[in-house]
């Protein structure tokens, strides 16, 4: 027989707050004879106790939500995975949800973890919902914890951590310049999204700095997601006289390696590859890829970190900004005469 918080209340002639305080080891002014009636009947029942009901007695789940864009990336799996990792190690079970990129999606799924009284909320989130003020006014209401990472607007009403992507595009083209390459493309993630915004002007800061004239023919869009790596590459390798490509994410360097081995040209020979996250897969490809490492572990960490400090009421900053490093591999060539 499965029973509920209800029925033990009623067998002990108590209430559901009282039950719940004693079955949780919360402090409560009932005689022993009652605490260990209550202890009996869960026990002889097996009653495994709701969480939600555990945090209405003591506000408090011990449950953290996550809001992930793209659980297919595996930039997003892998942060998922060390912040699971992370908050187990404190106490903490996850909730995780995918958006998919969906802002309608992203607002039902805030409202649904805080349903569940989650303690805190670790979000991602897509442009649109970062330029919702009434969904980011609604949160920084909240008594619920609340932290931002990779995706960010710069005017967040909560904590925040991001990767410095100004710099590390810089450090990318920068490294296809110092081995001869002058003729450099650029394959972004969406025009709207923040964090491509800041790597498409990286490509642009260091190429005017190195006096290499900017061609629009060499710029395409693509949305971080393999398929659109593919469909771009097909198009600047067969409509452009590219040396080199700077992919903005490792997802996306992943479809362009598959456009070029499709059209006969291989990658760090004949047209040369720089990639932004270093996920697992970089180093283990056909031409491992040079690619700028933002490191998840590192970034799931901090993440981590902020989110357990307010959760513990302890002061802290208002946004960190990591700094990637250029991890160099086989896919650029020099070819410097």
């Amino acid at each position: 027989m499965q029973i509920n918080l209800k029925y033990i209340a009623e067998k002990a002639n108590l209430s559901q707050t009282a039950v719940s305080l004693i079955l949780n080891g919360r402090p409560i002014r009932v005689s022993e004879e009652k605490r260990n009636l209550v202890l009996a009947i869960a026990k002889k029942h097996n009653y495994q106790p709701s969480a939600l009901a555990r945090g209405l007695a003591t506000n408090k789940t011990n449950i953290i939500g996550l809001v992930l864009p793209d659980i297919t990336n595996y930039f997003f799996a892998e942060t998922a995975l060390y912040i699971e990792t992370t908050l187990r190690e404190h106490g903490y079970s996850l909730i995780l949800c995918n958006s998919a990129d969906d802002p309608i999606e992203e607002r039902n799924y805030i409202d649904l973890l805080l349903s569940y009284r989650v303690d805190g909320l670790l979000i991602s989130l897509s442009h649109e919902a970062l330029l919702d003020e009434k969904l980011l006014g609604k949160l920084e209401k909240l008594d619920t914890a609340c932290v931002a990472f990779d995706r960010f607007s710069p005017n967040l009403p909560f904590p925040y951590v991001s990767i410095d992507n100004l710099y590390g595009s810089e450090v990318a083209v920068q490294h296809l310049i110092d081995n001869g390459h002058r003729k450099i493309g650029f394959i972004g993630g969406l025009k709207n999204a923040l964090s491509a915004t800041q790597r498409y002007n990286g490509y642009k800061n260091i190429l005017k700095k190195a006096a290499i004239p900017f061609n629009e023919s060499y710029i395409r869009y693509g949305n971080y997601q393999f398929e659109s790596g593919y469909i771009c590459g097909l198009d600047l390798l067969q409509n452009t006289d590219i040396t080199a490509v700077f992919v903005a994410n490792d997802m996306m360097a992943y479809g362009f390696y598959k456009a070029a081995n499709e059209l006969g040209i291989k990658v760090g020979e004949d047209i040369s590859v720089v990639g932004f996250d270093d996920l697992f897969f970089s180093a283990n490809i056909d031409v491992p890829l040079t690619t700028i490492r933002q490191s998840t572990k590192d970034l799931s960490y901090h993440v981590c970190d902020i989110l357990l400090k307010k959760l513990n009421k302890e002061k802290v900053p208002q946004s960190l900004v990591l700094k990637p490093q250029l991890t160099i591999r086989n896919s650029v060539k020099n070819i410097k005469q």
